[in-house]
């Protein structure tokens, strides 16, 4: 069983990974690790041509732009066809992308948070909080917009999941309301879990990180992590790792953690 690193290509030049993901292509292909490149537009049509080829057995992990819960199935479904699997199941794939999957299991590190299906729920259960500040976002990203996320009332709330719907085109899963915390500016770290076993950027992995990898079971997936003002740090966030830019990681540090899952076809590192 082999480990094969699926990349959207480069739209004007095929055989090359695209974006921020060239760099990672390049370096595990000169470590050894079997990657393929596909057209990432086309998936929209039912069309997948990875090359090389995806083989019998290969377990595929994909390193790419961000796809919803409908794409993913159809990009997992494409792979089996041709004689792969998926390291991340769909299942798996929701339990990291979507907040509700992964919330209940690390509530204790993570701000309060409320889940509602639409703005007339979401008023009503901002109105009863108490809170002085909400945090607004769907089930995978918050307001891009020069706005921010932050919502200062009820009706504010409204305001915010409004842009989200302009600017992001829909609401993906549902409407997310969290208590706002204090955080130190400019703390955020990234951490990646994979089979288990957290990794990080520095060599060094806060105890609050490894406690979230023995709660929160999926193959691969990303943890960000802030320390609020009064020093304690605290979960922002659960992600899939696939999808998860790497952030503050150097390119070589974060590749040599998908290459140990793949020992038998690496060279030295």
């Amino acid at each position: 069983m082999a480990i094969r690193v699926l990349f959207p290509y480069n739209p004007l030049n095929e055989k090359e990974a695209d974006g921020p993901f060239c760099d990672e292509y390049l370096f595990l292909r000169e470590m050894g690790m079997e990657c393929s490149l596909f057209d990432y537009d086309s998936l929209s049509f039912d069309e997948f041509r990875p090359k090389p080829r995806i083989g019998n057995g290969d377990v595929v992990l994909y390193r790419g732009w961000m796809l919803d819960p409908i794409t993913y199935v159809k990009l997992s479904n494409l792979v089996e066809r041709c004689g792969g699997q998926m390291l991340t199941d769909p299942d798996n794939f929701l339990k990291s992308h979507h907040l509700p999957g992964w919330y209940d299991s690390v509530a204790q590190f993570t701000p309060e948070t409320i889940l509602v299906e639409n703005e007339e729920e979401a008023v009503l259960r901002a109105e009863k909080t108490g809170w002085e500040k909400f945090f607004v976002k769907d089930f995978v990203k918050s307001n891009y917009s020069e706005r921010g996320s932050i919502a200062y009332s009820p009706q504010e709330v409204l305001e915010i999941i409004a842009l989200i719907r302009e600017h992001r085109g829909e609401i993906e899963g549902g409407i997310v309301l969290r208590k706002v915390e204090e955080f130190v500016s400019e703390s955020e770290v990234r951490y990646f879990v994979f089979n288990g076993k957290p990794y990080s950027p520095n060599g060094f992995v806060p105890h609050l990180v490894a406690e979230i990898a023995k709660l929160h079971k999926a193959p691969f997936y990303s943890i960000d992590v802030v320390e609020r003002t009064d020093g304690e740090l605290r979960l922002i966030e659960i992600g899939d790792g696939q999808v998860s830019d790497r952030k503050n990681w150097d390119t070589d540090i974060f590749c040599k953690v998908l290459i140990e899952a793949d020992p038998l076809k690496i060279k030295n590192i």
